[in-house]
């Protein structure tokens, strides 16, 4: 079974993450560059996990409880108790709130695909679960033909977009010059003159 890669905006949105350790920490290191909204309960908590708290991410040193889950956006279950594991996914399943439980698919309403984060840039590679390892392979295979400046050049094709939209009033010649200057600005690597945006600009007005 393949998974369909939804994106979503996790800012302000309850977060839980179940689970102290090492695999809880890669969970939270990942979701924290996304400015995630979390909350980690565990009656220990590593070290390296309390790093990340802030005013964003929150630690509860417990055991959970199932009333903790009450109001959650999502929750991952990174514990190495599969009871515990097992009674997390019920709950959450019971209340239609998406979970997932670390090594445990059957348990998974959605999983973590291998992710190359560039700015707005953000690309996510799956196996679904198959091998995480050929996932991470061609993710890096990507990465590198990714360019070095593609923030910069993502934050200028948003920042022209008003004036494309301002300009260019036929809807269908409007996406035209969209995917024209994003077209000229990845075949020269870099963003586009005054004059050659003009350019463009121009030739999608007379058409």
């Amino acid at each position: 079974m393949a998974y369909f890669p939804f994106y979503f905006e996790l800012k302000d949105k309850k977060g839980i993450v179940i689970g102290g350790g090492n695999i809880a920490l890669e969970k939270v290191s990942r979701l924290a560059s996304f400015d995630a909204t979390l909350t980690v309960i565990a009656p220990v908590i590593s070290e390296e996990i309390k790093k990340y708290e802030s005013d964003r991410i929150k630690l509860v040193n417990k055991k959970v409880e199932l009333d903790d889950l009450v109001g959650a956006y999502y929750v991952i279950a990174a514990t190495d108790d599969e009871k515990v594991n097992a009674d997390i996914c019920r709950y959450c399943r019971e209340k239609n709130i998406p979970v997932n439980v670390v090594d445990d698919q059957e348990k998974c309403d959605f999983i973590f695909p291998s992710v190359i984060q560039r700015g707005p840039l953000v690309i996510g590679v799956s196996s679904s679960g198959a091998s995480p390892q050929v996932a991470m392979n061609i993710r890096r295979q990507i990465e590198d033909i990714v360019p070095d400046n593609i923030e910069e050049i993502l934050d200028y094709l948003a920042s022209v977009r008003p004036r494309v939209k301002t300009e260019v009033t036929d809807a269908g010649k409007r996406h035209k010059a969209f995917k024209h200057i994003a077209n000229e600005c990845m075949q020269k690597g870099d963003v586009l003159s005054p004059e050659e945006l003009e350019r463009i600009i121009n030739m999608y007005c007379r058409i």
